[in-house]
């Protein structure tokens, strides 16, 4: 991954991006989506060596049960991050802040059975 080049687009299509809202605000917001869009493209086959690379090691380390609700966290708080900031964008930060509060909630769900498993082997260890 080229990080220079993502900054270099991202810099360019912010300075595009604030000269379009003067003019044409609509599609100064679809210079940002395009751009989300195309850093999201770039970083994938990265994210998912990664998470192969995750996965490879859970399972040597018999680990597999808990970390699939951490990886299954870190992609809603990635998906979350990204629609709160173009809420923001948009000029909706009340939304924004419906989107983080509604990802907050989704991760706590996720949380549950791993935190009922802890105390569970908590109960076994100390009983």
């Amino acid at each position: 991954m080229d990080i220079t080049k993502i900054a270099a687009l991202a810099l360019v299509a912010a300075a595009l991006a604030v000269l379009l809202r003067q003019y044409r605000p609509e599609l100064s917001f679809s210079v940002g989506l395009i751009v989300t869009v195309a850093v999201f493209a770039a970083i994938t086959p990265y994210l998912k060596a990664s998470l192969d690379f995750i996965h490879t090691v859970a399972e040597q380390s018999g680990a597999a049960l808990p970390i699939s609700p951490v990886i299954k966290a870190l992609g809603i708080a990635f998906i979350a991050a990204v629609a709160a900031d173009a809420c923001r964008d948009a000029g909706e930060g009340a939304m924004a802040s419906r989107v983080e509060l509604a990802s907050k909630v989704a991760i706590l769900t996720l949380a549950l059975p791993l935190a009922g498993e802890l105390m569970g082997l908590f109960r076994r260890i100390l009983g």
